[in-house]
């Protein structure tokens, strides 16, 4: 079939935008038929490009391979023998580190600035259609017949929370994290978009995408989103003449004082939460909490043993191991849960000091090459500034639905930064 590596990479494009969560086994499916497809058709040059990113792909692979070793000492050694080893943390560097970085490195033979615009159309759509199924599916034909009462009902409900859909499941900071991606990237093309339609479109989409955003009251990705649009404006009102730039800082005024004064009620009642929960934590209350203090008994129970995982890590006894120190903590949501809330914790636990730096290389590595190549993409570096900040409070590096999207736009972004680059090259 004519094309149909380019269609494949428009269809994980899509479903990276949400619906990928929803069909795990489908998304992983599909990228490796994808990347079978163009070891195929690229066969004869694909042996090259596997030796001009050798090092990039081998990250995975030794970490594979350390933490393998890693898995047989610490199991015998016995330290650990009351506990069940879980050994489903290979399956995510398999499959979202090996398999998709590796499907990302083979589209260096057809991406350009074209196709890579139309890909980001595409996670752009998918993440619309989605949300947009989802108001219906949280508050029903409400919408229609009472809007008032319906949005209300979604921003009390915070859109839902996990979503439940088509026999998947997408937890709630995952398909916000979603959202804000595509908020930057539609605040982007409108910038950059010569054409007044398309300039309109990006425009809208990102007020739609920000609206949805915030029916999800989540602290961490909106902090993360505003970061990455605070750089990006940055950006922007430096490139942009006199005029131009003045008239950006206006329409930011406006939509600052908008939000602030247009705010949902639920807004509040959240900031009051956190409040109240700064306030706990200074006099020594973290029995309960829902978002603050948990965040604190998590962090504080797990450095308070950080002399059992600072170095080499708990390795597959993580997740049992620390479940029962956050049980023992005394506090009730914490005790229910298995992971730190925080995504570099939880692989510095996971393999030491190999584990932090593997984590953080992902987020380094396509910065360090911008910054080598002095060829930058603001954009880029807004989504990763984004991440970042969100996976200081979440676990996006560590849930199956939102793993595979931060890993395929970190790639994306370490293989294609030039190609990012030229995107932004036509704002003056």
């Amino acid at each position: 079939m004519k094309d149909l590596d380019v269609k494949l990479f428009l269809f994980i494009g899509f479903l990276l935008g949400t619906w990928g969560a929803l069909f795990e086994g489908l998304q992983v499916a599909i990228i490796g038929v994808a990347l079978l497809f163009n070891l195929v058709k690229y066969r004869k040059d694909f042996y090259q490009l596997l030796r001009r990113y050798k090092y990039y792909l081998l990250i995975p692979v030794v970490v594979m391979a350390y933490a393998a070793v890693h898995a047989f000492f610490i199991i015998q050694g016995g330290r650990y023998m009351d506990f069940k080893p879980s050994f489903g943390v290979f399956e995510k560097l398999a499959l979202a580190f090996l398999l998709v970085v590796v499907y990302v490195v083979s589209c260096r033979f057809f991406i350009d600035l074209k196709i890579l615009k139309r890909f980001l159309l595409c996670f752009c759509v998918g993440v619309f259609l989605f949300n947009f199924l989802m108001l219906f599916h949280v508050a029903g034909w409400d919408l229609l017949k009472t809007p008032g009462k319906a949005v209300a009902y979604l921003y009390n409900s915070r859109f839902g929370f996990t979503k439940y859909f088509l026999g998947g499941r997408v937890y709630l900071d995952a398909e916000a994290m979603h959202i804000y991606i595509a908020a930057l990237i539609a605040y982007a093309w409108g910038m950059i978009s010569t054409n007044i339609g398309k300039k309109v479109l990006g425009f809208a989409a990102f007020l739609i995408f920000a609206w949805f955003l915030s029916l999800t009251v989540t602290k961490s990705s909106i902090l993360g989103f505003l970061c990455g649009f605070v750089l990006l404006n940055g950006y922007f009102l430096v490139r942009l003449s006199g005029r131009y730039r003045w008239g950006l800082l206006g329409v930011l005024l406006l939509l600052v004082a908008g939000a602030y004064i247009f705010r949902p009620a639920n807004f509040d009642r959240r900031w009051e939460q956190v409040e109240r929960e700064i306030e706990d934590v200074r006099e020594g209350r973290l029995e309960g909490g829902g978002s603050i203090t948990p965040r604190v008994v998590f962090y504080k129970t797990c450095f308070d043993h950080i002399g059992e995982w600072g170095v080499w890590g708990l390795g597959v006894y993580t997740e049992r191991v620390s479940q029962q120190w956050y049980r023992d903590s005394g506090n009730t949501t914490v005790a229910a849960l298995t992971h730190s809330h925080n995504s570099f914790l939880q692989y510095w636990m996971w393999l030491g000091i190999v584990g932090l730096c593997f984590i953080l290389s992902w987020f380094f590595l396509p910065v360090i090459r911008m910054l080598r190549s002095k060829c930058y993409s603001f954009l880029a570096l807004s989504i990763i500034v984004a991440l970042f900040v969100d996976c200081q409070f979440e676990v996006q590096l560590v849930v199956n639905d939102a793993l595979p999207v931060v890993v395929f736009f970190l790639a994306l972004f370490y293989v294609f930064y030039d190609r990012f680059a030229e995107l932004e090259g036509n704002i003056s």
